[in-house]
Parts: structure tokens; sequence; C-alpha cells
């Protein structure tokens, strides 16, 4: 069994989930979309961001962990960030905000749309990824929102994975369980393990959607929420927040499945739903851009492909100060695989600059 890691909330990350299968296979009611994209939060890079207080959690899960002094983690800047006119990459990620304050990004995301070899992408970030967050102390890389805004975050992933994004979605909470039913639910194959789980403990919320069974459920907003939840009960032998991972896939996967089948129509429909729930910095004419290039791409090649960072066999569980985190070892070789997975065939074009490495001191 793999060592448990703290508990990675991953609402967020299916939330994310939806609005990057909203990205790439949007088509038409272009209309109807000059109109609700004024009632998004729109950030133009020029606001004034408050620097927030740094926090560093403290862990029971990590008091099991052998300690790393983090002066002993040397964490080396990326060298270049890659781009490449023919991918797109964007940043989606979902905020878990307790009362009016900037929370934590609990689910980091990059939706890509790779036209040159025609294929969409989802690279996931773990959150208890220990990174260097540029101007503040080293952290996982979920404190990076929290203490800097969007602008820190975009910057982390830059000087760390050498990858610049060209653009952000960000959701709040309160707006997964409204997606999950805005686009009619999802469809989830359970074992028998995790209906008796479901159905018996409070990860639903409403009692009244207890009734799961063995096989494949239609799930609403609600359930799925509380399927994402789940890491106490192991899948195709994976535990804690692993399987957690897994089933954010298999949420995924579900979800495209879903969108894939509706018509433009269904899809023009759901943009005054989805809109107004989302905050970003992306131009209106970019958008509409990103979205023709992701249907393009998408009749091409309808399949979608998911990464999870730190990819495995390339990462340590370890303790920092009173933090459980996960170390990306070695780095290179993580951001040599993001790179191959998000820009393919335009590497070869452009060539591999690596990103960040990581040193461990004895």
């Amino acid at each position: 069994m793999r060592e448990k890691i703290q508990r990675i909330p991953l609402w967020g990350k299916i939330l994310a989930g939806v609005l990057s299968v909203l990205l790439v296979v949007c088509a038409g009611g272009y209309g109807i979309f000059h109109y609700y994209y004024h009632q998004m939060n729109i950030e133009t890079g020029e606001e004034e961001v408050e620097r927030g207080e740094e926090i560093f959690d403290e862990d029971e899960s990590a008091l099991d962990l052998k300690p790393i002094d983090p002066s002993a983690i040397q964490l080396d800047s990326a060298v270049q960030a890659k781009e490449s006119s023919d991918v797109i990459n964007i940043l989606v990620c979902g905020e878990e905000a307790i009362n009016d304050d900037r929370g934590r990004t609990d689910s980091i995301m990059i939706a890509t749309i790779n036209q040159k070899d025609n294929n969409l992408r989802l690279t996931s970030i773990m959150r208890d990824t220990y990174v260097k967050i540029p101007g503040f102390q080293d952290n996982k890389i979920n404190a990076a929102y929290h203490n800097g805004g969007m602008k820190t975050l975009v910057a982390t992933i830059k000087e760390n994975f050498g990858i610049q994004v060209d653009g952000y979605v960000l959701v709040n909470f309160s707006s997964f369980q409204k997606i999950i039913d805005a686009i009619g639910g999802v469809d989830i194959k359970l074992s028998e393990e995790e209906v008796n789980y479901l159905n018996r403990t409070n990860y639903i919320s409403n009692r009244a959607y207890h009734n799961l069974h063995v096989g494949v459920n239609h799930m609403n907003g609600n359930q799925a929420l509380g399927y994402a939840r789940v890491r106490y009960v192991s899948k195709d032998g994976q535990y804690g927040d692993f399987a957690r991972t897994l089933r954010h896939r298999t949420v995924m996967s579900a979800i495209y499945e879903k969108m894939m089948k509706k018509s433009t129509l269904d899809l023009v429909a759901m943009i005054p739903k989805i809109l107004p729930l989302l905050t970003t910095n992306l131009k209106k004419q970019q958008i509409i851009n990103y979205l023709a290039a992701g249907v393009t791409v998408r009749d091409k090649n309808n399949k979608l492909r998911t990464l999870n960072v730190p990819i495995d066999g390339c990462y340590k569980i370890t303790r920092v100060r009173k933090m459980s985190v996960i170390l990306a070892s070695p780095m290179d070789r993580n951001v040599e695989k993001m790179h191959r997975f998000i820009f393919g065939t335009a590497l070869e074009q452009e060539g591999n600059k690596k990103g960040a490495n990581i040193t461990v001191g004895q």
C-alpha cells in the first residue's frame, strides 16, 4: 500500500474538468456568449492583489514521515518556459474559500488544445506538490493562489514546470454541484464497497440521494461530489488520495462522454448557466478563438487523455515543517513527461526546454 498523504479535496478538480470540457467542446451560440461574457468576473491583470498571510499546514499524517529540513531542499527555477503557437494551454483552478477570504486552489489543471497533433489533454498538478513560489517561501502549490492570487500561481507553474499558460479560469467551491446538475449529471460505475460506503456516510450530504447501487449510476451534483471526495475505499489497486485522484479521472471521462453526446443547441443552452460562475483573464475574442480551435481538434480526434503530476515513480512523500508534502523527484523527469504530454511533436520543432530541478540534501 502506498503511503497516505494529506486528504486532497477533489470537488474543485472535477469542477475544473467540467470547465475544461466546456472549453474544448462548445460550438456555436456566439451571440449568446457575447452577452453572457460580461456576466463573468473578468480580470485584466492590473487589479491590486492583496498579499496573503503565508500559512503552512499542520498535517496529522505527517507525524509518521521522516522530516526534511526546508533548507536542505534546493528548488531551481526553470531556465525557460515552454510555449507554442500550435498549443493552447488554459490554467483551470477550483478555489476552496472560507468566508470571504481568498482560499487555496484545491484543484490545479492545465487544459490543452494541441492543434498540431490534434489532441485534447488535461494535466492535473497535485495540490500538495512542494514548489518554489515567487516572492514567498517554498510551500505546497495550492498556497500560491492564497499568497498572491492567480498571477502568483501562473508564475509558480512557469517557474517550476517550465510552462507558460495562455490564460486562466477560476471557479468557486459552491459552483461544483450547480455545474454538474447543469450538464444533466454524470454516469459512474460503482463497486459494492463504494456503494456501501457512500450510502452509509455523509459524503453525500443529502440523505435522499443515498440510493446508489452496484454498477452504473446516473449521479447528480451532490452524489458526484460525494464520490469525488472518497479516499478511504480503494479503487483499481489505488489507495488514499491516489484512489481519489483516480476517481477524479473517472468523473472527468464521464463528463466528457456526456458532453460529446449533446447537441449544439444543448451546449448553447448551458452558456447562461455556466459563465456567470467563472472568473477569468481571457478576453472575449480569445475565448471565441479557443472554442473554435477546440471544436476543430475535437472533430478530428475526440479522445480526451489525462495526466497526473507528479507522475508514477517520480515523487517522494515526506515531511517539511509540519506538512505532509509531495516532492516531484526527480523533477526533470516530471517536467519532461509534462512537456511531451502537452506539446507533443511541437517539442521536436522548438526544442525541449526543461523546467526546474529539485535537490534534497542529506
